[in-house]
């Protein structure tokens, strides 16, 4: 269906609407960002006049003050010219009329008298004629180099120490009727009546309010800070601007009088020329402005709720004018587009592959049926128009129906219902029934939707049957793993048995071929020893027949005795011989056939340990070279390190010098960092080919299998010094350049646990 051309009447018609629209919300939007400018500015020019308000009533308060201090210095200075009209002005004549004077109230507390040499006398309420320093109080010095000053001055806040009350002082130079100069005369105005009003001024507006003098000498401010009281602002750049301003007005900024805080203030001043102080009235401009924002966003909220309704509006408008040109159109279009959706329904409806029947709900006539669910079912249209499905026998138990019926009734619908239906041929099949009841033409109508699950169920049943024969399976492989298991355990508790019994073996073996070893060796020093002592035998014989002779002759004595010494010489080194390698022999077996830990001399006993190894490699030309360290000390397995060097030497002979007349071993050792000794044992011979090197410390490895070798070796090795001792052992090797055995061990071997 094409879509129809809007005439050109209703499209002129839109854009003037929305040219309206447009200019109907420029002029909202514009009234009301006039009006909240108007609004700020009414509220500033508030807020100034407010402020002005306020300086004048403090400044009002300020001068009836400062006059009222000024009468009473004027009243004490004319009862001195009155006294000196009669008798001569001196200090005490002074200081007796301050006395009496008393001119005091809850505002001015006392009145001083400072004489041109600077001695001050002052009077109080509370305290009598009291004398003090000139230089307490910091306009003295200045009145009293400045003679020619007569005008009020004002002097700095501060805290009276004879009663710590926070005070104001006013002075002013006198002279007596012939111009003489008399001293300085001044009173105290208490900062504590400032208090009364400024503070009321200062909390019933939110504010702040200030009085300071032209020098920059802060008089009183609140909030109440006395760290500000006395405080000489005369640095900052307002003070300096304000001199230069008219009596009264205002001004912004952020630290002025309240450098601890960052807020914008509006400041209103009001210049006290008299005096020359000025008060100030200052509020937080965000304060000020608050009423102001809310208004403001009221404004735009109105604002933006008027643009929306008039958007709203217009749209509204628009559509309606749209709608109902097209009403019209769409009249012309609705019967084509009523049988084009007629013919859709029907074609959707026969030819879905979801089986669909519509049946009426107030007798349950069938009206339609789609292909699909004709072909499961094996009617024809003709056969099932018209007819019930109790007139069909579809239902295998006629009882369903009536559940089926009552939900129907109840919920207006039926979701995947479980139902056993037959079709024509008697056939039963399990279906999901699915309906739901709707309105056409004033009569309720059901979709009827049975989907067969026969097949799906079989494969349930096959599944479930396949997963029964599973389980069986994996029970009884579960029962022959475990029997697989134990036979395994059998057999890893055997091996162990038997690497135990091979490794006690090479043990015994290694300490027999050091038997024999021994042995061999004791035969040469006791064969010579038992020589000589049948030569020292006959000597005696012959030495007692020419002693029993008539006549012995002193030559054949002396040769005899030379004879006997040098055989008993020979007898002594050859003994000597003999104990050294039993005594070796007897420490180095005691300590290889046991498992002992004990303190010894890591040089002593490899000395002991190779001396018993001599055998090995002495007749040969392989040659053994030291380099240890003295002084080690050791707590550990010596028996340990016995059965590694026997190995080691051995395999050194047997391997890296099979091929090779004459070989160089070496042996050192040496202290290294964190209480560890390193022994390291290498040889020059034929070296181990790499792909050998990562499998020499692995049980039953040899490359002389079925010629004497156990393979069980350097797993030894391995095992003791890693074990045993607590170290780490290391193989380096290059084919042509030899082996190094690298070993690391601790001083004092960990606890062994078989001990």
């Amino acid at each position: 269906m094409q879509p129809v051309a809007l005439p050109t009447r209703p499209r002129i018609v839109g854009q003037t609407f929305l040219l309206l629209a447009t200019i109907t919300i420029a002029a909202i939007i514009g009234q009301a960002w006039w009006a909240i400018q108007q609004d700020r500015r009414i509220t500033l020019e508030s807020e100034h006049e407010n402020g002005l308000i306020a300086v004048r009533l403090l400044e009002e308060h300020a001068t009836l003050t400062l006059h009222e201090a000024e009468r009473n210095l004027d009243m004490l200075r004319n009862a001195i010219h009155a006294e000196g009209r009669q008798k001569p002005i001196d200090d005490t004549m002074i200081r007796s009329l301050l006395t009496k004077a008393q001119p005091f109230n809850q505002v001015m507390k006392a009145l001083q008298y400072v004489n041109p040499q600077g001695v001050a006398s002052v009077s109080t309420i509370d305290y009598p004629a009291y004398q003090t320093d000139a230089d307490d109080r910091t306009y003295i010095p200045y009145l009293l180099a400045h003679q020619e000053h007569k005008k009020i001055m004002l002097g700095r806040p501060f805290q009276r120490f004879y009663d710590a009350e926070l005070v104001v002082p006013i002075a002013r130079n006198i002279f007596s009727e012939d111009g003489r100069y008399l001293g300085i005369i001044s009173t105290d105005i208490s900062v504590s009546y400032f208090s009364t009003v400024y503070a009321r001024v200062a909390k019933d507006s939110k504010a702040m309010v200030a009085l300071f003098s032209d020098e920059g000498t802060v008089i009183v401010r609140f909030p109440f800070d006395l760290k500000v009281i006395g405080k000489n602002i005369a640095n900052s750049g307002v003070v300096s601007q304000l001199k230069q301003q008219a009596v009264e007005g205002h001004f912004e900024d952020s630290h002025f009088l309240d450098a601890e805080k960052n807020e914008a203030r509006l400041y209103t001043y009001r210049k006290i020329g008299d005096y020359g102080i000025v008060s100030i009235f200052a509020r937080e401009r965000d304060l000020t402005l608050a009423a102001w924002r809310q208004r403001s966003a009221e404004r735009m909220a109105f604002s933006a709720v008027a643009v929306l309704f008039l958007c709203l509006l217009m749209f509204f408008l628009w559509k309606h004018i749209r709608q109902l040109n097209r009403t019209e159109e769409s009249l012309r279009l609705s019967e084509t587009s009523l049988r084009a959706s007629e013919k859709k329904f029907v074609d959707l409806f026969e030819q879905s592959p979801v089986p669909l029947a519509l049946v009426r709900l107030s007798d349950g006539v069938i009206i339609e049926m789609n292909d699909s669910l004709l072909s499961q079912w094996g009617f024809t249209r003709s056969e099932v128009i018209g007819k019930t499905a109790l007139q069909l026998k579809v239902w295998e138990t006629p009882s369903e129906r009536i559940g089926y019926v009552n939900a129907l009734h109840a919920q207006g619908h039926v979701h995947e219902l479980e139902v056993r239906l037959c079709n024509k041929r008697g056939e039963v099949a399990t279906c999901l029934l699915s309906s739901r009841v709707f309105n056409s033409d004033g009569e309720q109508l059901i979709i009827f939707t049975p989907i067969d699950i026969s097949s799906m169920r079989a494969i349930e049943d096959q599944i479930r049957h396949l997963n029964t024969d599973l389980e069986a399976r994996v029970s009884e492989r579960t029962e022959s793993l475990e029997h697989a298991n134990q036979d395994l355990e059998i057999a890893l508790t055997s091996m162990k048995n038997m690497q135990a019994e091979m490794f006690r073996s090479e043990k015994m073996a290694a300490l027999g071929y050091l038997v024999a070893g021994i042995s061999h060796e004791l035969n040469t020093p006791i064969g010579n020893s038992l020589m000589v002592a049948s030569t020292l035998k006959e000597h005696a014989e012959n030495l007692a027949s020419e002693l029993g002779s008539g006549k012995p002759r002193r030559s054949i004595l002396n040769e005899l005795i030379a004879e006997t010494r040098k055989g008993a010489v020979i007898l002594v080194r050859s003994l000597e011989r003999a104990a050294q390698l039993i005594i070796s022999f007897k420490q180095v077996s005691v300590d290889q056939a046991s498992n002992h830990r004990r303190s010894f001399d890591l040089r002593k006993s490899l000395e002991e340990i190779l001396l018993t190894l001599e055998p090995m490699y002495r007749r040969s030309a392989h040659k053994l070279t030291l380099d240890l360290q003295a002084d080690i000390s050791m707590e550990s397995y010596p028996g340990a390190l016995a059965q590694i060097l026997t190995n080691a030497i051995s395999n050194a002979i047997n391997h890296a010098f099979e091929n090779k007349a004459q070989g160089l071993m070496q042996l050192s050792s040496h202290l290294i960092e964190d209480g560890q000794v390193e022994i390291i044992f290498s040889d020059n011979g034929c070296g181990i080919p790499p792909e050998n090197l990562k499998r020499v410390f692995d049980p039953f490895f040899t490359t002389k299998l079925g010629q004497g070798g156990s393979g069980l070796g350097m797993n030894i090795v391995y095992n003791l010094v890693t074990e045993v001792l607590g170290g780490k052992v290391e193989l380096k090797s290059e084919l042509g350049s030899g082996t190094s055995l690298i070993i690391r061990l601790p001083l004092i071997a960990p606890e062994n646990k078989d001990e």
